[in-house]
């Protein structure tokens, strides 16, 4: 009996263990499977933060942390190297390859232009930045008093997952023509404005946060002194007296009694529209004219893509591949084409003083900043009565 159940026993434990054996090769291959769809998960999450969501992390990705900013001249420079280099090797469709290396190169312009914002944000104490600040602050001062939240100015594209924050004369209408057309909608180019409205997050009912976390977030600036320029010529310059902009600001700068006034007075001159803006505190300012940093809050939320005019074209084009556009051969138009650039521009700062450029750019120094711009050539005109001096 006792052999018996030896035996027994035996053969059991001999089962066992095997089963033992078994279940520890089964777990150990489904340990490796698990981890490797992590892994490759991981890799996945990673790849799409490198091809697109900037946001996440620091405005410049933690690569370019401790990278010197390159001077102004160094950055024109390469941003026209990129530019020409795109235009010149006619990229194939079919070439892969070729598209994710100048696509490589764009994100390393957009990662660039972040780091630039951030340093000027960190520098003035702006927005999350505001306890970092070097200098000080009139711009804190600003900021703090400006009325508007960032929902204000955003317009939310939530089947194409874009989040765009309009600039008046910075490509905004091309913009406002291509979340219409998104929504089925044809608009006429007098019904434009309404898509601020429209396409609010309000409208969508979403929270700003969700929408940021789900977007392509995005927008479009130019030369401070330039979009100034523009403005005053659309809105004073061009338009009719009883359009809503001139009715409303033409009275204030003229320092007109009545508004009845305004229609049978004379246009106000460039010179003057620039002395209402320096009496005019800034945080009054109309969505025309007001500085970037505040309008965008550039300092509190991180953009993935900050396009310029000046490199439209890229910029539009990177924007619809990233987001999908491409693909479904949406093309995005720019709708306002009238020439606008800084020859037009300088014509109208040449009849203003010293002191009315020096207060300009003092309002928007900052934009300057930030951007990559410089005042240099609305300066160079005044050095034969004040030699070498410079802002």
């Amino acid at each position: 009996m006792l052999a018996m159940m030896m035996k027994r026993w035996s053969r059991a434990s001999r089962g066992c263990c095997g089963c033992l054996i078994t279940f520890g090769l089964t777990a150990g291959f489904l340990f490796i499977i698990i981890t490797y769809e992590n892994s490759s998960t991981d890799d996945t999450n990673e790849t799409k933060w490198l091809k697109r969501r900037l946001a996440k992390g620091e405005p410049s990705g933690e690569d370019a942390r401790n990278t010197p900013l390159p001077t102004g001249e160094q950055k024109r420079n390469r941003d026209n190297g990129i530019n020409q280099q795109i235009k010149e090797i006619g990229i194939p469709l079919n070439d892969a390859t070729l598209v994710q290396k100048m696509n490589s190169q764009r994100l390393d312009l957009y990662k660039e232009r972040k780091q630039m914002i951030k340093s000027t944000c960190k520098k003035y104490g702006l927005g999350k930045f505001h306890s970092e600040g070097s200098e000080s602050s009139e711009y804190q001062r600003i900021e703090a008093s400006f009325p508007w939240p960032p929902e204000k100015s955003l317009m939310y594209q939530d089947t194409w997952h874009l989040l765009y924050c309009w600039i008046h004369k910075v490509a905004s209408s091309s913009w406002s023509k291509v979340f219409f057309y998104l929504k089925g909608t044809d608009v006429p180019a007098s019904r434009l404005h309404e898509a601020a409205q429209k396409f609010s997050l309000s409208s969508a009912h979403t929270e700003l946060q969700t929408s940021i976390a789900n977007s392509l977030v995005f927008t479009i600036v130019r030369h401070p002194f330039e979009r100034l320029a523009s403005a005053y010529r659309d809105k004073f310059e061009l338009a009719k007296k009883y359009a809503y902009i001139y009715s409303r600001f033409a009275q204030k700068i003229l320092n007109l009694a009545s508004p009845l006034e305004v229609n049978k007075h004379r246009r106000p001159t460039f010179s003057e529209f620039v002395d209402y803006l320096l009496r005019v505190p800034v945080e009054r300012f109309n969505d025309h004219w007001v500085p970037y940093y505040l309008h965008c809050h550039v300092c509190e939320m991180e953009y993935d893509i900050i396009g310029k005019m000046e490199t439209i074209a890229e910029d539009m084009d990177f924007i619809a591949e990233e987001s999908g556009l491409a693909a479904a051969n949406i093309t995005l138009p720019w709708a306002n084409k009238r020439s606008s650039g800084h020859e037009a521009s300088l014509d109208y700062f040449k009849g203003l003083s010293l002191a009315q450029v020096k207060g300009l750019y003092a309002i928007y120094k900052p934009d300057f900043e930030m951007f990559g711009y410089t005042a240099d050539l609305y300066f160079q005109q005044f050095e034969a009565e004040v030699p070498g001096e410079h802002v």
